[in-house]
């Protein structure tokens, strides 16, 4: 928790700003303080949650101030809704994993609430704190789902005619359905969050409103030619790094392919389905005695869509579990704790100073939900993600990444941000050329 009589010292800095025309400091005891956090925390809870499509947040980008805006008016709202819908499982705060989220998230909350968008120098540092801090959210949530009983979300009583199994899967779904509400909403935060410290870490040596760097083809964690040859192999290096090597054959034919679309987040998902398949392939070469079979990574791409296959040769999924996959109750890794599970990933920080790329925990890690996670990032840009099952002989997954149109990134400086109304700049046109529309996933 964050300390009360800091926050009261953080509360009376700001409420002079927030008060017109007050001339002194307003003192406030932490015990009124935790009083005014409690009552926001309901009344945000219960704000009507508006979509938050990624191309809006870039749109925002005008300006560090009018970016901040946007985060300090919609995180506050998903912080709150997000500890209300812990709050619905029975006994969450018998669950250590839940417990750790709930108090994390009303911190953050806290912090939020204290902050103002307008100090470029303090709230940036803010938010990149909470980024921080919530980088623990997948793993604490993975177990957090594992250890939920099936039956605890659901509040209506079982119809009599349903059999035990039918039940079984009923409260299941349940489960499933929470799970991805507060992940879906992860997302989108996660997202917003990357991307304001992005742009705010680019403002020293930024042109113009949001570009960042005098030959940049970035927009905080946008890259207007991103480069997915250039990703997939950097993910093949790492994987080739890590702690299960094995052989994976590359192959590209359509050429130098560039696209609007954000790096990071693509090499995140390429990093966790790269290395489902590199798990799975040792584990059916141990099995069998013989060699690792190679993973092919292939990438293809028109004037609508880029599409990533992976194909590996490890015995595919039972056909049994098979439409267990997407839910966040289910793994097919054989460790059994986070820690087991995270001593096998690669070291991602010696791994980028070796070749390049993306240091750091990944958003989307988590025993179990790794692969649903990548689908919700996949849907929240716009694109999607398919599994391809064939039992006995191997998995073949596909990322469709739909083409964004760069001419929807039209930057707008509004009232209030540094610019007068209407004044607007499309920052694309210098740095692409066209390209074709494409819709993105709201949250």
């Amino acid at each position: 928790m964050l300390n009360r009589s800091a926050s009261a010292r953080h509360l009376r800095r700001l409420l002079p700003c927030r008060v017109q025309q007050a001339q002194s400091f307003v003192m406030i005891s932490a015990a009124r303080l935790d009083e005014f956090m409690q009552a926001e925390l309901s009344l945000f809870a219960s704000k009507r949650l508006e979509p938050l499509r990624f191309l809006d947040v870039v749109r925002s980008s005008a300006s560090l101030v009018q970016l901040g805006q946007l985060v300090h008016k919609e995180l506050p709202v998903r912080f709150a809704r997000r500890i209300k819908h812990i709050q619905r499982v029975d006994g969450w705060d018998t669950i250590p994993e839940l417990r750790d989220l709930h108090a994390m998230h009303l911190q953050s909350f806290r912090e939020l609430r204290l902050a103002s968008p307008l100090d470029t120098v303090e709230f940036p540092e803010a938010v990149r704190n909470i980024r921080q801090r919530h980088k623990r959210i997948p793993t604490l949530f993975a177990e957090a789902v594992k250890r939920i009983d099936d039956d605890v979300l659901l509040k209506e009583p079982q119809a009599e005619d349903l059999t035990g199994e039918e039940q079984t899967r009923s409260h299941r779904e349940a489960v499933d359905q929470w799970a991805e509400a507060f992940l879906r909403s992860r997302v989108a935060t996660e997202m917003l969050m990357s991307h304001y410290v992005a742009y705010s870490r680019s403002m020293k040596d930024q042109p113009g409103p949001g570009v960042s760097g005098a030959n940049s083809t970035q927009v905080g964690i946008m890259d207007m030619q991103c480069d997915p040859w250039q990703i997939c192999s950097q993910v093949i290096a790492q994987i080739q790094e890590g702690p299960r090597p094995c052989l994976v054959e590359a192959e590209n034919t359509s050429g130098h392919i560039t696209f609007c679309y954000v790096p990071r987040y693509l090499f995140y998902i390429m990093n966790e389905l790269l290395q489902n398949s590199a798990r799975v392939s040792a584990e059916a070469a141990s099995a069998s005695g013989q060699d690792a079979k190679p993973i092919r990574v292939s990438l293809c791409a028109d004037d609508r869509q880029v599409v990533i296959r992976i194909s590996d040769r490890g015995g595919g999924i039972p056909s049994a579990q098979l439409e267990q996959i997407w839910s966040y109750k289910f793994t097919t890794s054989r460790a059994n704790s986070q820690q087991d599970y995270a001593a096998q990933l690669p070291d991602l920080n010696r791994l980028e100073r070796l070749r390049g790329g993306f240091a750091g925990m990944s958003p989307i890690s988590g025993r179990g939900i790794g692969l649903p996670l990548c689908r919700l990032y996949a849907k929240y840009l716009g694109g999607s993600l398919k599994i391809i099952n064939l039992p006995g002989l191997g998995v073949d997954a596909y990322v469709f990444l739909n083409r964004i149109d760069p001419s929807e990134l039209q930057i707008e400086r509004r009232a209030g941000a540094g610019s007068q109304p209407g004044d607007c700049r499309n920052i694309t046109s210098a740095l692409v050329g066209p390209a074709t529309t494409s819709s993105t996933q709201t949250f």
